[in-house]
Order: structure tokens, then C-alpha cells, then sequence
């Protein structure tokens, strides 16, 4: 981990209703309950029609303001939206990407322009490690759908210094009580995948 005045930085980017301000109140409780002061915003943007949606979560010994210069991990739950953060990130951080999500934007769907596909190289380009995740399979897995948020946040849970009680803290706090296993065997997944794309 990299920490930059005091502070570790990560930023969560996505699509209206994809649920990034859930995943990022995750993160935000997980960081609180692991003892860390932790600070947060959010830009919805035009998020009710389906538009770009950023949070960001600071922690650590005491954080002074939700606002950093740069990210040292970004989570997206969609490929273009992931693209659109590797700007976010401090060179030398990571980008956590589900590249099963393709949410195309009307210039797109008007083919004004075409789905952009070149992560891997935009990433490396810009210094960035990153680690991308197919989390509706895992999702999928883990026996609910709606879990693959969770299978990133466990990618990312391999980077943080969080305890599975810590994470599951934070789940309890956001997601409905009947869905907290499933969501946890979402959690351990995406940190399998990710430990071993580490080993690669």
C-alpha cells in the first residue's frame, strides 16, 4: 500500500444504478471498523439517467479532507468508466476493473463513436497495475446476481488492511441482512482471483 499524506485514497467510478455509492459506504465502514479515520464524497452527476457516478473513501490515522490529488486504487464496476479513471490514479497505483460491464453511452449507441477496448494498454500507459475481473461469473458463483460489486471489493480487499470482520462490518451495514453470505462468498472470491493474477 501507498499512502500519501497520511492517507490511503480510493475512488470508486461506475454507471447510476450500479450501485457505487453502496460499494463505497462498504469501504467507508470496513475502513472505520478496522479503527481508521476515514472521510468520503461523492459526484452523482446525472447518475438517475445512467451517468458516470465517482465516490471517493479516504483513511487512516486522521484524515483532514475528502479531497486528494490522486487515487491510489480505483474500483470500477464498468469497463468505459474504468477507462475514465485511470486519469484518478496516482502513477504506480491500481486499477480494479469489472470487464464483464459494458454500459455503452449514446454516442456509442448513436455510432458517433465505437466501445473503446484498449485497457490493458491505456493501464500500462499511464503506470498503473491492473487487475480486471470478470464479477458477474464470480457473482454468479457465489449464488446471487446482484453480488459482483462485492467480488471487486474483494479484489480490492487483498490491498487493503482490512480483516474479514472488517469487510463484513461493512456489509452488514449496506446490504440486506438476507444477502450478507452471499455477499461475503462474493468478497473471498474476488480475492481469489485477484491473489492469483498476483502469482502470474
Amino acid at each position: 500500500m501507498s499512502w500519501t499524506d497520511g492517507a490511503f485514497t480510493v475512488s470508486l467510478v461506475g454507471v447510476g444504478g450500479q450501485g457505487v455509492l453502496r460499494a463505497a459506504a462498504i469501504v467507508a465502514h470496513a475502513a472505520v471498523s478496522a479503527g481508521f479515520d476515514v472521510k468520503s464524497s461523492e459526484i452523482k452527476g446525472m447518475s438517475q439517467r445512467g451517468g458516470s457516478v465517482l465516490s471517493t473513501v479516504r483513511f487512516g490515522a486522521k484524515v483532514l479532507s475528502p479531497v486528494a490529488g490522486k487515487a491510489d486504487l480505483v474500483i470500477a464496476t464498468e469497463l468505459l468508466e474504468g477507462l475514465r479513471g485511470l486519469p484518478l490514479l496516482a502513477r504506480g497505483g491500481t486499477l480494479i476493473c469489472d470487464t464483464s460491464a459494458r454500459i455503452p453511452p449514446g454516442a456509442v449507441l448513436r455510432r458517433e463513436q465505437e466501445y473503446p477496448e484498449s485497457l490493458a494498454a491505456a493501464a500500462a500507459a499511464n503506470g498503473v497495475r491492473l487487475i480486471a475481473l470478470d464479477a458477474d461469473s464470480l457473482a454468479r458463483e457465489a449464488g446471487n446476481p446482484r453480488t459482483a460489486n462485492s467480488a471487486l471489493l474483494g479484489a480490492a480487499s487483498a490491498l487493503l488492511p482490512f480483516s474479514d470482520d472488517d469487510w463484513q462490518h461493512g456489509l452488514m451495514s449496506s446490504v440486506p441482512p438476507k444477502t450478507l453470505e452471499s455477499n461475503m462468498r462474493a468478497l473471498r472470491l474476488g480475492r481469489e482471483t485477484s491473489n492469483q493474477e498476483a502469482s502470474l
